[in-house]
């Protein structure tokens, strides 16, 4: 029995990124061993264990990466990263001494990161999986409330390194040009509970980064 035209159309549009997969990739020219790009892109960052929701803490992600294709579909990327995590929150309530009001909270934490990457590439997209390592150069923390909310450098201090699960997928935009957006997310807590200031720790197991980032990426 002959397929109906609508079934043809859409097995052969999902046939399509196959057909193409091993010709000249989108990491320069066919054939080179190494290729490098310049990196720079928005994080999209929320803290799970933090009694927020949402990824509303922007942040940089910048630097450089440098490819290994072992073949033209298959191949290892390192790159090397200023990231920036973290969380925001903002919660309307009502004091018994100011009346209503906005309590604000706000998490910085700035990385230097190393994701370490297996790709699978096509000329249509380049699918990425592996994980990041991360060391914390700068950390800070505030809470604006009607009562003041004692936070300490050493009794409320952050772990100094983090471990991230991380997948992506990459496309060419234009030539050299390339966007690519990844998930991430902690394989082992960024702080212990017991460090995280008291009434704002959601869970028994700490914090973790959870975030996406949406990144160009030149090819030099």
């Amino acid at each position: 029995m002959p397929l109906p035209l609508r079934t043809k159309f859409l097995l052969s549009s999902l046939l399509i990124p196959f057909s193409l997969w091993g010709q000249a990739g989108m990491y320069g020219e066919e054939g080179k061993t190494f290729s490098a790009a310049l990196i720079c892109g928005t994080n999209f960052a929320q803290v799970d264990g933090d009694s927020y929701y949402g990824y509303h803490k922007l942040g940089l992600n910048a630097g450089a990466a440098v490819f290994a294709h072992f073949t033209t579909e298959f191949g290892v990327s390192l790159e090397l990263l200023y990231s920036q995590k973290g969380s925001r929150g903002v919660t309307e309530t009502t004091s018994p001494y100011i009346g209503p009001y906005f309590s604000k909270y706000y998490m910085d934490l700035n990385y230097v990161e190393i994701p370490l990457l297996l790709h699978l590439t096509s000329r249509i997209v380049d699918i990425e999986a592996g994980a990041s390592f991360a060391y914390l150069i700068k950390s800070d923390e505030w809470i604006l409330t009607d009562q003041p909310v004692p936070i300490s450098p050493i009794y409320n201090s952050f772990n100094t390194t983090d471990i991230d699960l991380t997948f992506g997928l990459t496309r060419q935009l234009y030539k050299k040009l390339l966007v690519n957006i990844r998930y991430q997310y902690s394989l082992i807590s960024v702080r212990p509970p017991e460090k995280i200031p008291y009434g704002y720790r959601y869970g028994n197991d700490g914090q973790f980064n959870n975030l996406f980032n949406l990144r160009l990426m030149y090819v030099l």
